[in-house]
């Protein structure tokens, strides 16, 4: 009897560590759509890929924040006409690892711009009840993923500053009986 108890508890143990070891283990959003394969033959688009990731890189790390909103659909419409310029484009094999490092950082930040538009759509809708679907909170993961990816490029960008987070919006006020 107590070496079954024993050996319940120590299983009941394990399985809690490897639990919480997965927990603690984050894995970064997935980006929206994947670099091409490498290709195998010239003519690569080595320069024209760097050239169009260099301008809209350096477009949006100012070191303030990313502009993100409805206020700001230019920069979105960009950094997402250059993303899906840069997907299609035909990587050489020796610059490809950079390559899709440069691609996973527009993907994200990319998507947290579209998270953004969500989320200040719904808090810019007049009405007493916050539903919730697209919390701030929910634009932290893309924002950390894009940090992460930076960490990887940003040698290569001197005088580029990673942007900021978009600011929160706080909670419009409603009064009963107001008409929107």
């Amino acid at each position: 009897m107590g070496r079954n108890l024993i050996l319940l508890i120590t299983g009941l143990l394990v399985i809690t560590l490897v639990s919480a070891g997965n927990a603690a283990m984050t894995t970064l959003p997935q980006v929206q759509l994947p670099l091409a394969p490498p290709a195998k033959e010239a003519p690569f688009d080595d320069d024209e890929f760097f050239d169009r990731a260099n301008t809209t890189i350096y477009k949006i790390c100012t070191g303030e924040s990313l502009p993100a909103g409805k206020m700001n659909n230019a920069v979105h419409d960009s950094v997402a006409g250059t993303y899906y310029t840069l997907i299609r484009m035909n990587v050489s094999q020796e610059q490809y690892p950079r390559a899709e490092e440069i691609v996973s950082f527009l993907s994200y930040t990319l998507t947290l711009m579209e998270k953004y538009q969500d989320y200040e759509s719904e808090q810019n809708k007049f009405s007493p009840v916050n539903i919730g679907i697209t919390p701030y909170e929910d634009l932290v993961p893309w924002y950390d993923a894009a940090a992460g990816a930076w960490k990887e490029i940003s040698g290569k960008y001197p005088g580029a500053r990673m942007y900021g987070m978009p600011s929160e919006i706080g909670p419009r006020s409603w009064i009963i009986g107001e008409i929107p």
